[in-house]
């Protein structure tokens, strides 16, 4: 398969002569194969017979083509790491020790074999990468907007205003009281302008919930 360019992460099921095998079949003369890609939604967390060894929870990893993916996945509230820097080799073991599900629009890095969970992102714009991924996984439900980091990641605490007061610009100080802020990279986060953008963008998603403020 991956000799005519299809990644082994985007195969759904496997038939030789009706028959569903998994990679490690042996072609035989005369085989009929039906490759058939992966349905939505993707129920990663559960074993399958391509992937018998399921992700233990929903995380992904981004490479440097869909960088900004990597921001709105972690908007919407997903544990996304992002490492723009490292080469296919670092990213594959990641991907492999860390349980990531790999979002790619490379083709090489998706054929690695230690990537049992990847996907190769369609859409070219980053809030319709973003709709792909969500609708591919079925996971609108399980989306916790403005929860996380969206520089590091790391899931946002609640914080007292007269905590971090003195850190705070004149106006931010005057006009907003509720804060978060990230324990790891201690960025603060209030419900401003650009907050208000990014509610557009995922109620658009999630058009029966409301997308509470951080």
């Amino acid at each position: 398969m991956e000799s005519f360019g299809l990644p082994h992460t985007e195969v759904g099921t496997l038939l030789v002569d009706g028959t569903a095998v998994d990679f490690t079949y042996l072609v035989q003369g005369g085989d009929r194969i039906d490759i058939r890609p992966i349905e939505p939604p993707w129920q990663v967390r559960i074993a399958s017979l391509l992937r018998p060894r399921p992700l233990a929870e929903l995380r992904f990893l981004v490479d440097a083509n869909v960088a900004k993916l990597g921001r709105l996945l972690r908007m919407a509230g997903f544990d996304t790491a992002s490492y723009p820097n490292w080469s296919d080799a670092r990213l594959a073991a990641c991907a492999a020790g860390e349980q990531r599900l790999l979002l790619s629009k490379d083709r090489g890095l998706l054929m690695r074999k230690e990537v049992e969970f990847g996907r190769y992102v369609r859409a070219t714009m980053p809030a319709e990468q973003l709709r792909e991924i969500i609708n591919l996984l079925g996971i609108a439900e399980e989306m916790d907007p403005l929860s996380r980091c969206l520089e590091c990641n790391s899931p946002l605490q609640r914080v007292a205003k007269e905590e971090i007061n003195h850190l705070l610009e004149p106006l931010t100080r005057t006009y907003y009281e509720e804060f978060s802020r990230c324990p790891a990279c201690h960025k603060i986060y209030w419900p401003g302008s650009h907050v208000d953008k990014m509610r557009v963008l995922l109620a658009d998603l999630l058009p029966e919930r409301e997308v509470r403020r951080r």
